[in-house]
């Protein structure tokens, strides 16, 4: 669900119309190429990201910078995503307003749904790419397939290997292990 009534000049103005919305509980906003998007949460998309989480935590250890649906300014043109899970450097802040800056994101994860498909293929993994973000996982609960896209250059990733829901693999560059074991698929 997109809206794209309001003109504003500014990340800060979008997110404070959509503080100002009546945004439904289960939906996650976020702003995309300067448009406000709103996706459903579903317990595949929780859950997923939940076991994620746990890897990730069993990593890096339980008070790790691991984020999701945290605001994350990216460059480009009012890009203010909400990755469904990030994990910062050990040494990131958050900034006053509570996000973190996109230079300081090791992973991003974003988890596919119906709604999406195409922002997470496609804006999002340009964008991605052309912040530097070291490591942009997908998984697509529909297809069975986790993305690993890896080594961004010039505004593109240029490698990516894909594992099959059930896998247990190694994320490039931190050597930390992804359990898909229990992944559950749409």
């Amino acid at each position: 669900m997109t809206w794209e009534g309001a003109v504003s000049t500014t990340l800060d103005e979008m997110f404070e119309l959509i503080e100002a919305m009546n945004v439904p509980e289960d939906y996650r906003a976020e702003i995309i190429e300067g448009e406000i998007v709103l996706n459903p949460q579903r317990a595949t998309h929780a859950t997923i990201i939940r076991l994620l989480a746990d890897d990730l935590a069993k990593a890096r250890g339980r008070m790790a910078p691991i984020l999701w649906d945290v605001r994350i300014d990216f460059p480009g043109t009012l890009n203010g995503f909400a990755p469904d899970l990030a994990l910062a450097a050990p040494e990131a802040k958050a900034l006053p307003n509570g996000s973190y800056r996109y230079q300081d994101i090791e992973l991003v994860a974003e988890v596919v749904s119906q709604s999406s498909r195409r922002d997470d293929y496609g804006a999002k993994l340009e964008v991605y790419a052309s912040a530097g973000a070291p490591v942009y996982l997908l998984a697509d609960p529909k297809l069975g397939f986790t993305h690993v896209n890896f080594q961004p250059k010039k505004g593109a990733y240029s490698d990516v290997l894909t594992y099959a829901f059930g896998q247990v693999f190694t994320l490039p560059g931190s050597g930390i292990r992804i359990d898909t074991t229990d992944w559950p698929r749409d």
